[in-house]
């Protein structure tokens, strides 16, 4: 998408020539042709002297290559964020009553409460001059042909605003990869609930955010100007520090829309999904996004997952992300990690794009592949499929920093809480912290060691760190690569453990006695415990050993003696 001004249309600046802007426009429009692009007006302003005129480029895509913007929907429980999209995506309008909203639901508890639980996606279709392709005709909400008519796809993730959820929205939004937010407001509601939660998230991520405020036909105009202007205060706030601006005509949406990237603006459109009040303008502002995050098609392949199928036919599916490079057909790439840490060479024998088969796909766009002889329940979400030119490893470990949005108390070594970090959802532990102990407001540097499994992690990932509401948010700065003399095993409980192969290591030797005594003392617990049970039942039975094993604490260990030892 490309935006050319024929002339400055700033105040008291002059335009050009009836003759001079007739040869502009020609010339343009020659260029545009010769490039296979469509050059469309998008506005026609008279100057001081003359007129000056700005237009919309758009290359014309193949069938199987389309503009692809992804947008989160976040917002309080009861804002209309499921309403909004249906209307949008169906063309049709709601009757107040939840008609609209019932076409995205996924689950049948969905539909009976009418509140989102899942992540859910749509899409909404724009052709080379900027009309909407989806229309309410029978057979013409198809993805396949919505994507075979259009130049730019936007995909709305349709994210839960209850509370309970929050996890679901947390991952919808690092997982997924947004290039934008879109913050729904009730107008007769205000900013309630889990409006700040969900803003402060997308702030916290650097997603550039524009707000919708929804029910303003139900809505009387004192609330809805009270409800404008708390709003209008949390956005000048010193947390959010944004401009915001009143969406009221094309201008305005031509003007935000343009300098919207600078992520400094905050457009602010209000809307009715009964009458269809100022849907138009939203829809124009859609049109308009321009695409945040570079391809990198010349870089390595990386992709990372989301979620897991397998279809009854094809196998296993695998649906995510492409984060750089190119992904073709039958490439062979590298999946991982395992919870071992290994990565396996995997065939990619299909690709598609909004369920329509495609040749390959590339940086930023989202796809679904169908993987060769494996099965799913070897993949997981979180786990990405990399070029080998990469040598991927993975990581128990990692550094990075973080702030503290909010917390209770206080957070010290040991906590642990979920870590959101790209599709990665797991618990972790902190190792090791800059400060003694972190409260509301600070900023450390934080040493993390996952608890279950090892994962893929990069420098310069954006992380979140929480527990129940969010409480911390970073960038990796240092992983630790799993070390190649230290393999995974599994105890006696089935959790996976760190064993050093090393004989040599005195210290290690230590440790390892530490953890067998400690194996023995459990096992005369839960040998005593057994022979109370008998005793009680009147069987007969061994009293067991009577507490012959002393703590490693207790026991007069000569840490030299096992250095001569080695």
């Amino acid at each position: 998408m490309l935006f050319y001004v024929i002339c400055s249309d700033g105040v008291g600046e002059d335009g050009l020539t009836e003759e001079e802007f007739e040869a502009s426009t020609a010339t343009l429009k020659s260029l545009a042709a010769s490039l296979d692009a469509d050059c469309v007006l998008l506005r026609k302003k008279p100057c001081n002297k003359g007129t000056s005129a700005q237009y919309l480029i758009r290359k014309k895509m193949d069938e199987h290559d389309f503009l692809e913007i992804r947008i989160a929907v976040v917002g309080n429980v009861d804002a209309g964020k499921s309403t909004l999209l249906g209307v949008l995506t169906h063309g049709e309008l709601d009757n107040g009553r939840g008609f609209a909203r019932q076409k995205l639901f996924r689950h049948k508890h969905e539909q009976e409460t009418g509140r989102t639980s899942s992540v859910g996606n749509d899409i909404l279709g724009f052709d080379n001059k900027g009309n909407v392709v989806n229309s309410p005709e029978h057979g013409s909400l198809d993805w396949v042909k919505i994507c075979e008519k259009s130049s730019k796809v936007i995909t709305f993730i349709d994210l839960a605003g209850h509370e309970r959820y929050l996890k679901t929205t947390v991952f919808g939004m690092t997982g997924h990869a947004p290039d934008f937010g879109m913050l729904m407001i009730g107008a007769n509601a205000g900013v309630v609930g889990m409006t700040k939660e969900h803003l402060g998230l997308a702030l916290a991520l650097s997603v550039p955010v524009f707000v919708v405020v929804t029910k303003i036909d139900m809505c009387p105009a004192n609330v809805l100007q009270d409800t404008l202007r708390l709003l209008v205060r949390v956005l000048k706030s010193p947390g959010c520090r944004k401009v915001p601006v009143m969406i009221k005509t094309p201008d305005d949406v031509i003007t935000t829309a343009t300098n919207f990237v600078s992520e400094r603006l905050c457009p602010i459109f209000q809307v009715s999904n009964v009458n269809g009040e100022n849907l138009d303008l939203l829809k124009m502002f859609l049109n308009l996004l321009t695409t945040r995050t570079p391809s990198l098609e010349n870089e390595p392949a990386e992709f990372q997952i989301d979620d897991t199928y397998s279809v009854p036919g094809v196998g296993t599916v695998v649906s995510g992300t492409t984060l750089k490079g190119i992904v073709r057909l039958n490439d062979t790439l590298l999946l991982g990690p395992d919870p071992l840490g290994h990565f396996q060479p995997i065939a990619i024998k299909s690709i598609h794009r909004k369920r329509m088969a495609v040749p390959e796909v590339r940086g930023g766009q989202t796809a679904s592949f169908a993987l060769k002889k494996i099965k799913r329940s070897q993949i997981r979400k979180g786990m990405v499929m990399v070029s080998p030119a990469l040598n991927p490893q993975a990581c128990w470990e990692f550094q990075g920093e973080i702030l503290v949005l909010h917390h209770p108390t206080t957070i010290s070594s040991r906590y642990q809480a979920m870590v959101h970090c790209g599709s990665i959802r797991q618990t972790a532990s902190i190792l090791s912290m800059s400060q003694e102990c972190l409260r509301t407001g600070d900023k450390a540097l934080v040493h993390f060691r996952f608890i279950k499994h090892p994962e893929y992690v990069r420098p310069g990932q954006r992380m979140v760190f929480r527990e129940g509401r969010t409480k911390a948010v970073g960038n990796v700065l240092t992983v630790i690569p799993q070390s190649a003399n230290t393999q995974p095993v599994r105890s006696k409980t089935g959790k996976l453990k760190q064993q050093n192969n090393s004989n040599n290591n005195s210290a290690t030797n230590i440790q390892q006695i530490s953890v067998k005594a400690e194996e023995k003392d459990s096992n005369y617990v839960i040998s005593e415990k057994r022979d109370t049970i008998k005793k009680s039942r009147g069987r007969r039975g061994g009293k067991g050993r009577q507490g012959n094993t002393k703590p490693l604490a207790e026991q007069n260990i000569n840490t030299m003696a096992f250095n001569n030892g080695n």
